[in-house]
């Protein structure tokens, strides 16, 4: 089947893209300062527009179906879709471009991550800052993910290659991981030199499994069924930097790269791994055991891959009448939809 293309909302590149659960309504923000607003068939039916910045995330509230939160630079707009040119109220306490907002699952908080390496965490009663956390990030932070059933922790990850985890109600940092140290270049790609910076995280619906993207084409895998996370190994199956992951359930993991690709993985397929499998070198051992243990568990774990006509910027999936949908947000003005049933 054949992409589905949303066309005319957008006059540049679509940044960021969410979809309501509930009605299939999308929104979708871009480099033009532009957010808009589509119903479930495609028709543009809200757009607002702040020029000198850019919308670099939205989400719908899962909890009103109205709402919509959206960062514009240093700004995040809380919207209602029934008033939607003016905004009900205006969150503004971050320092630098916020590149992620994420809601927690019982929508009592909201993070904001910046280039400042910052994250305000604002209590939505109040709408007011409840905690900054900061001093951990040396870079950009890019990314950030509330863990599911530990309701005071976050995740954040940035472009200085580390994976922090929080306790945001003390706040103090529980545990902090270095991908320079735990997932450097595999030494047979000699293509990927680019440094492991963590563009984007996504966490299982219950929490147990973590998934990074990373800039050398890595993706990360984490335990999160203990407290403290425990890193497991990490996919290789993109040939650009990773800069989308997202859990379609449990078990599956979808991924999307600056090499136009889109992978599945079924992670519980990890479990097939057999050390003998690896390869070995003529003297019997493995001259990169770490980097050949992770090459043959994506090779069992890899479902399938489609290719894309443009780097992906974003992505949701979103399932509707026992469809598989998959919305994409790439370098076009358009908003792409692929059938993954």
């Amino acid at each position: 089947m054949s992409p589905t293309k949303l066309s005319g909302g957008h006059t540049s590149s679509v940044l960021c893209v969410d979809v309501q659960p509930q009605n299939g309504r999308i929104a979708s923000g871009g480099e033009a300062g532009e957010l808009c607003i589509w119903s479930h068939d495609g028709q543009v039916i809200g757009k607002i527009s702040r020029p000198d910045t850019e919308c670099t995330s939205v989400l719908f509230s899962r909890e009103n179906p109205n709402l919509i939160y959206a960062a514009f630079g240093e700004e995040i707009l809380i919207l209602d879709q029934q008033r939607f040119q003016e905004p009900l109220y205006v969150l503004h306490s971050n320092t630098d471009e916020i590149n992620q907002i994420t809601l927690d699952s019982k929508e009592q908080f909201l993070a904001a991550c910046d280039d400042s390496g910052e994250i305000k965490v604002f209590g939505l009663q109040d709408r007011k800052v409840f905690k900054t956390l900061r001093l951990k990030h040396t870079n950009i932070c890019s990314t950030a993910v509330f863990r599911p059933g530990r309701p005071w922790e976050v995740v954040t990850g940035g472009l200085d290659c580390r994976l922090v985890h929080w306790d945001f109600s003390k706040p103090k940092c529980l545990n902090q991981f270095n991908m320079q140290e735990l997932h450097a270049t595999p030494g047979d790609a000699s293509y990927m030199i680019n440094p492991p910076f963590i563009h984007h995280m996504s966490v299982s619906p219950t929490g147990s499994t973590l998934a990074c993207a990373l800039e050398n084409g890595q993706i990360p895998i984490f335990s999160g069924s203990q407290k403290n996370l425990q890193p497991k190994f990490a996919l290789l199956g993109h040939m650009q930097g990773v800069s989308q992951v997202h859990f379609l359930t449990e078990e599956m993991l979808l991924s999307a790269g600056n090499d136009s690709c889109i992978n599945q993985w079924n992670l519980t397929k990890a479990e097939l791994y057999q050390p003998a499998e690896v390869y070995m070198n003529g003297n019997g051992d493995s001259a990169h055991p770490e980097d050949d243990s992770n090459l043959a568990i994506s090779e069992l774990c890899k479902v399938r891959s489609f290719s894309h006509s443009s780097k992906v910027n974003w992505m949701v999936p979103y399932r509707a009448n026992g469809e598989q949908l998959l919305y994409l947000a790439d370098q076009t003005s358009d908003i792409t939809i692929l059938d993954l049933s």
